[in-house]
């Protein structure tokens, strides 16, 4: 499809554009939102500058894609549950700051995509990283590629974060979190239901063994993954402005933050609403 509805700009070899030219606080008509689609399946983020969105219209973007994804455990606007609060908070807290995941991979319903945007932001540091797990995975040896296609992974954020939120919490608010989220398995390679692209369905975060190994093995194979993952040639980096957005595709991409280079929060805060989008037709295995 042409680029007549808005302008393109790659950022990277591996995945992300800017898209300029398109105001999304308007709604588009059927032919720009395809075009949209086409852009995002093609770069699997994309960016866009200068944007001055209201909740209402924040949230009305979201549901063009499907149906929101409420959450139950990061914090909402008020007001607004559809609407997560992703702040740097001026007393120096930064809750984002997490390895590389997918978003709610460890629920049996996962998300699909999210817009986040930042209504403040640093001059400088507070980046974020996106990898293209397509690529990944076709980097790998066919053989490789053929194990893991065979393979199921667990998904377990409360057993990652368990040392933490015990440490925060105690045990026994561990164990009620255990209880309302026990750990889930997806398909070690997933088929991408837009694109047919096979992407590598792992992360850091979340992902904790690999059912059918022995410790040993799923130990040692996570971690060649999750190295292999995070190597520059699979990445886009984005700064972050003032009315910046960006729409990514949570099935073929993982990423995370960077907040080492962080300025005085106090000074200068970073306050981000995120919508996500739900997958409508995936659960996780039940076996």
């Amino acid at each position: 499809m042409d680029q007549k509805y808005f302008d393109i700009t790659p950022l990277s070899g591996a995945l992300g554009a800017e898209i300029g030219g398109l105001d999304l606080a308007q709604p588009m008509d059927d032919d720009t939102f395809a075009a949209f689609c086409d852009a995002w399946h093609r770069y699997q983020v994309l960016f866009f500058r200068d944007q001055e969105l209201t909740p209402e219209q924040h949230i009305a973007l979201g549901k063009r894609f499907g149906k929101i994804d409420i959450s139950k455990f990061i914090p909402t606007v008020e007001g607004y549950p559809e609407i997560r609060l992703q702040n740097m908070s001026k007393s120096g807290s930064i809750p984002g700051d997490v390895d590389w995941h997918h978003d709610n991979s460890f629920v049996a319903i996962p998300q699909r995509c999210s817009f986040l945007y930042a209504l403040e932001a640093p001059k400088a540091g507070g980046d974020t990283v996106w990898v293209n797990t397509v690529s990944v995975f076709a980097s790998l040896s066919k053989p490789m590629q053929e194990f893991l296609e065979g393979l199921t992974a667990i998904h377990d954020v409360i057993d990652i974060m368990g040392p933490q939120l015990i440490k925060q919490a105690g045990p026994q608010a561990w164990q009620a979190s255990r209880d309302r989220n026990p750990p889930v398995k997806h398909p070690m390679v997933r088929i991408h239901p837009d694109t047919g692209q096979k992407c590598l369905y792992i992360n850091p975060l979340m992902t904790s063994a690999i059912k059918g190994l022995n410790a040993d093995e799923s130990k040692d194979l996570l971690e060649f993954l999750f190295q292999k993952m995070v190597r520059p040639e699979f990445m886009v980096r984005f700064h972050w402005r003032k009315g910046s957005l960006a729409f990514w595709d949570n099935i073929s991409t993982i990423h995370r933050g960077i907040y080492a280079d962080m300025p005085d929060l106090s000074k200068e805060p970073r306050v981000m609403h995120r919508v996500a989008i739900t997958e409508a037709n995936y659960s996780a295995l039940n076996s």
